[in-house]
């Protein structure tokens, strides 16, 4: 991985805070101690990662989840709880966590888990920076092209599209991922143009 990404982590017990710190090193980690901690980090930052631990009595919920799905959906978010119930695990993923890890972690599972999301989201980020500069490419010389090069042009752009997309859903479920948050974090290229 190029450099060390931004993670905020979720967690009322604070020696769960001091433990994960560890664990993410070298990552820059910012700690949160409770859902309103974890708002006013949220919106003074951008993420890499968000991993929200909750579940308990005093802790953060599948309401966090929720709410960072909203104002950051394009961000990989971990939830982690010792409530190992099947409905507070589709709670969790339904409001959009990726990957639900039930607690006492495994440390080395969690760490390449983790380790998968940063370069999946980090691969999207330069997917979508090539994209972009290669519209703003063919838009300058748009008008220079005559209506069969467009075409050609266009078909050849989504045929990469299509293959980065499948080479990236791959692995996001070989991480464990599902597919309705992997649409999430890459919409389908129709669902893009749908929400502009």
């Amino acid at each position: 991985m190029a450099g060390f990404k931004r993670i905020l982590y979720v967690d009322a017990d604070r020696e769960a805070r001091l433990l994960m710190r560890d664990l993410l090193a070298p990552h820059e980690i910012d700690i949160a101690a409770s859902d309103d901690e974890a708002h006013t980090l949220a919106r003074s930052r951008s993420y890499d990662l968000y991993v929200v631990s909750g579940g308990g009595p005093n802790s953060t919920s599948v309401a966090l989840v929720e709410w960072l799905q909203r104002v950051d959906g394009r961000t990989p978010i971990v939830f982690c709880s010792s409530n190992a119930s099947a409905r507070y695990q589709e709670s969790a993923i339904a409001a959009g966590a990726v990957r639900y890890f039930v607690k006492p972690l495994e440390p080395i599972v969690l760490r390449s888990t983790l380790t998968l999301l940063l370069k999946l989201a980090e691969f999207e980020s330069t997917r979508a920076i090539a994209v972009a500069q290669k519209v703003l490419g063919q838009d300058l010389t748009l008008r220079e092209r005559a209506p069969g090069e467009l075409m050609a042009s266009s078909r050849a752009r989504q045929a990469e599209e299509c293959m980065l997309r499948a080479r990236a859903y791959r692995a996001f479920r070989a991480a464990g991922g599902n597919r309705a948050n992997f649409e999430r974090l890459w919409p389908a290229p129709d669902d893009r143009t749908d929400r502009a």
